[in-house]
C-alpha cells in the first residue's frame, strides 16, 4: 500500500487546484486583477492542502476577512502622504470598514459540490487497484 499517500497526495493537489480554479473563475474580487492571478496551491501533503495568495497581494488577507474601521497615523512622520502621486492626506486618516469578502471559502462552497465528487470518485477508484494488488500478493504468498 504504498502508492496510497501518492494518491491521497495527488488527491488533494487536485482538490487545492479546483478550488484555486473556482476563485479565479467565480469568486475572487476583480479590481487590477492581480489577487485572482495571485491564487496558488501552495503544498499538498497526504493529509492536507494549502490554497491561498502569495505576497505579491499582501492585501488579500484584509480582503478575505475584512478590517475593522481605524484611524491611520503616521509613525515616523509628521503627516500621512504619498509624495510619487503628489498626495498629502494629513496627520490621520479614518479609515472604513471593510466587508470580509471570502472568495477562497466561496470557491471551496463551490467546488466541494462538483468537483470533489469527481476527485473523489478516481481516488477510490486508485486505493481500490492498489487494494486489489496486494491481495494479489497476499494470496500468491
Amino acid at each position: 500500500m504504498k502508492d496510497i499517500d501518492k494518491y491521497l497526495k495527488d488527491f488533494l493537489f487536485r482538490v487545492g487546484s479546483g478550488v484555486a480554479q473556482v476563485a479565479k473563475e467565480k469568486t475572487a474580487p476583480i479590481r487590477t486583477g492581480n489577487l485572482k492571478r495571485d491564487i496558488r496551491v501552495f503544498e499538498a501533503t497526504a493529509s492536507e492542502v494549502t490554497v491561498g495568495n502569495t505576497l505579491k497581494a499582501k492585501y488579500a488577507k484584509y480582503v478575505h476577512g475584512g478590517t475593522r474601521a481605524h484611524v491611520i497615523k503616521p509613525k515616523n512622520k509628521k503627516a500621512l502622504a504619498n509624495k510619487k502621486a503628489g498626495l498629502f492626506f494629513g496627520k490621520k486618516v479614518k479609515h472604513p470598514s471593510i466587508k470580509a469578502n471570502p472568495y477562497l471559502l466561496n470557491a471551496w462552497n463551490i467546488y466541494k459540490n462538483g468537483g470533489l465528487k469527481r476527485a473523489s470518485d478516481e481516488l477510490a477508484q486508485n486505493v481500490g487497484k492498489e487494494i486489489v494488488k496486494e491481495i494479489k500478493v497476499i494470496l500468491k504468498n
